[in-house]
């Protein structure tokens, strides 16, 4: 079972089309290689059917419209680094005996719908890595999906989500389409079914940043909706809610939280051509800590601060912490600010130091989640920059998210317009924002 591609996501396939695994994967490592359950084989049939009827329906892409990487040695060798670092962790695939869903749900943040796993151990047989979940295949005796009733929850705990609406979100920036199947047991879904879930779940006062990144991304941002509880929400009183809440203290730092406000001014721009509301806070409380972080948090060595956004911190003999910071950090980074400044040696130098330092140890034992994160820097900087995904990968951004190629013809608004100002430092206590 493969997972289908969005619809709405801007693709760029390379050397090879996207296509569905072939049937014959086995449940977990207790069901005999010989046994192929109908359910596995009926959702494979679905997903074919998701991907052939999107073969029919040929999706409209925005062009790309930003200012295209320079013509720049470094930048060259920066790129071969960064596709080197790619590649080689991509053949580093995940295995259901050892990893759990937590660590499966990971390895596909790093490289969307292409990523494998092996099933049965480390020699097991490779399939796709979120139709293996999707299916509620097991990860080290655990599976990610459980069917209640007439719907069905992500699990959160130990070994699978470790926040509300996690997975939703991880599918979303892997590009899974919403129509995509969903089989648990005798029971078929889509991954429509968890979105109206996640919906239902939205809670005042408790952390939204998963839920922000996932509904963005599926609903169109003038949907509205009852939560469980019998309250009205919409996308932007979820920008709201997270404006309200701590940067400090977050988890990751707060990274996810400001990477979710980011690309919910994103979706809202690229829905209405501009901001409004919550939007305008949200956006310049991005800008704030994207300014920050480059001008206040940067070590030496192209790192970022190992104490996140507290204080410049640099725990040079503790290697793990330094992915771990500045692999979330520079996720947040390259997934929001201005095409231009993906350019600036700043950035650069921290996707180099990132690079570097996976390349250098590739075989190292890295703490699953950073090195994951950190893989999703790369492959957004890749994307964004050189507009080249790994084979079979799809390509996160679209717009002016993305650069065009250098020989492409000028645009009037390259230089000017909304996304091209400076913000200031992010103040410590302000009341209203994420860090009071």
């Amino acid at each position: 079972m493969q997972a289908a591609l969005d619809p709405n996501a801007s693709v760029e396939i390379k050397k090879r089309p996207l296509k569905v695994a072939p049937s014959g994967t086995i449940p977990d490592q207790l069901v005999s290689k010989e046994t192929i359950s109908s359910e596995f084989i009926a959702t494979n049939t679905r997903s074919k059917q998701v991907i052939n009827q999107r073969k029919k329906t040929p999706s409209v892409r925005e062009p790309a419209s930003g200012t295209p990487a320079p013509r720049d040695v470094a930048l060259e060798r920066l790129r071969m680094r960064v596709a080197q670092t790619l590649t080689t962790y991509m053949r580093r695939p995940l295995n259901t005996v050892d990893n759990t869903p937590w660590e499966v749900m990971h390895g596909f943040i790093a490289f969307g719908i292409p990523t494998k796993v092996r099933v049965g151990g480390p020699r097991g047989d490779l399939v796709n890595a979120i139709g293996w979940m999707n299916m509620a295949g097991r990860c080290r005796g655990q599976v990610m999906l459980a069917a209640l009733d007439d719907h069905f929850i992500a699990m959160k705990g130990f070994g699978v989500q470790g926040h509300a609406a996690q997975y939703l979100a991880i599918l979303a920036q892997s590009r899974v389409a919403k129509e995509s199947p969903i089989s648990i047991g005798s029971k078929s879904f889509t991954v429509m079914d968890l979105i109206r879930e996640e919906q239902k779940s939205c809670r005042s006062n408790t952390e939204l940043t998963f839920a922000l990144i996932g509904l963005a991304h599926y609903l169109p941002t003038d949907e509205t909706w009852t939560s469980r509880d019998g309250k009205q929400w919409s996308l932007e009183k979820l920008v709201e809610e997270e404006l309200e809440q701590p940067i400090r203290g977050a988890p990751c730092g707060g990274t996810h939280r400001l990477f979710g406000l980011a690309y919910g001014c994103q979706r809202r721009r690229h829905a209405t051509g501009t901001l409004d509301g919550a939007y305008v806070r949200a956006e310049k409380f991005v800008r704030d800590y994207q300014l920050m972080t480059l001008t206040r948090l940067q070590n030496n060595d192209g790192s970022f601060s190992t104490e996140w956004f507290k204080y410049p911190a640099d725990r040079k003999d503790d290697i793990d912490r330094k992915i771990q910071t500045t692999g979330h950090m520079l996720e947040f980074l390259v997934g929001s600010i201005d095409q231009e400044s993906l350019y600036n040696s700043r950035v650069t130098r921290a996707v180099s130091f990132l690079a570097n330092a996976l390349l250098s140890d590739p075989k190292r034992e890295w703490k699953i989640g950073p090195m994951c994160h950190a893989l999703h820097a790369l492959t957004i900087y890749q994307e964004r920059v050189w507009g080249v995904v790994l084979p079979g990968g799809v390509a996160a951004f679209h717009g002016p998210m993305k650069a065009r190629s250098p020989n492409a013809p000028q645009l009037a608004n390259d230089k000017k317009g909304p996304d091209s100002r400076s913000a200031k430092s992010p103040s410590s206590e302000n009341k209203g924002t994420a860090t009071r």
